[in-house]
């Protein structure tokens, strides 16, 4: 007697591969520097569908420059505090000089937080975030200008990222410096909701004076995943 056979798929189907895919490895530089901070009227620099709040101004009567939210860099000084010269490396000792990443910096004369955009809405969206080199330095007592302080135990430097969805919001924190313990690697951050629109950055710490925070309002961010909401 032939028994019947009965076939079950007990095969997942896979999801589709991430079709958002921002490490900044194509980006190109004025010649002589290691960072971009220019993205002219656009206003944003733009990565497939994402787009990096950016905002420069030139006076050329005084030959200054100025500039808040996103910048691009190759820059891995982590010994140097200036603000002149080393405003833009991520303080991640083992990182591969190659490696091109976004500077981020908030101004608290111009904007509480900076922003990241998405075209259209992305989910399973992952990104690493990491100290900048001025940051990091404060918070280790080496700020050769005695404006920010040296964290002690109790003292708190965090990310905030506000995830805006067509479903809501989600907050997630960073610790970035946490009493001495000082980040100095590129932290993984998973997004858990989906249909996301935008990311929002803000940054605080305990080290705080008169006109606001000491701490210097500088942090990194690379190797954005996501996958479009078909």
């Amino acid at each position: 007697m032939i028994l019947p056979c009965v076939c079950v798929s007990c095969h997942k189907e896979k999801e589709d591969p991430y079709d958002v895919l921002v490490d900044f490895q194509n980006t190109t530089f004025p010649d002589g520097l290691k960072y971009k901070n220019d993205s002219g009227e656009a206003g944003v620099f733009t990565e497939g569908i994402v787009s990096f709040q950016n905002s420069y101004e030139y006076d050329g009567e005084w030959d200054y420059s100025y500039w808040y939210g996103f910048a691009y860099s190759k820059m891995h000084n982590v010994t140097l505090f200036d603000y002149a010269t080393n405003e833009f490396s991520a303080y991640v000792p083992g990182d591969s000089p190659e490696n091109i990443f976004m500077a981020g910096f908030i101004s608290v004369w111009d904007a509480p937080s900076i922003t990241v955009t998405f075209n259209q809405p992305v989910k399973d969206l992952s990104f690493d975030v990491a100290n900048n080199t001025l940051a990091a330095l404060a918070m280790k007592g080496e700020d050769p200008n005695h404006f920010a302080r040296e964290f002690e135990e109790g003292d708190l430097f965090e990310l905030t990222i506000t995830v805006t969805s067509t479903d809501g919001t989600e907050i997630i924190a960073i610790n970035l410096g946490e009493g001495t313990q000082i980040t100095n690697v590129w932290n993984p951050v998973k997004v858990e909701t989906g249909n996301i629109t935008k990311l929002e950055f803000s940054l605080s710490s305990t080290d705080n004076g008169e006109w606001g925070m000491n701490t210097p309002a500088y942090f990194c961010i690379d190797n954005i995943k996501a996958r479009t909401v078909k």
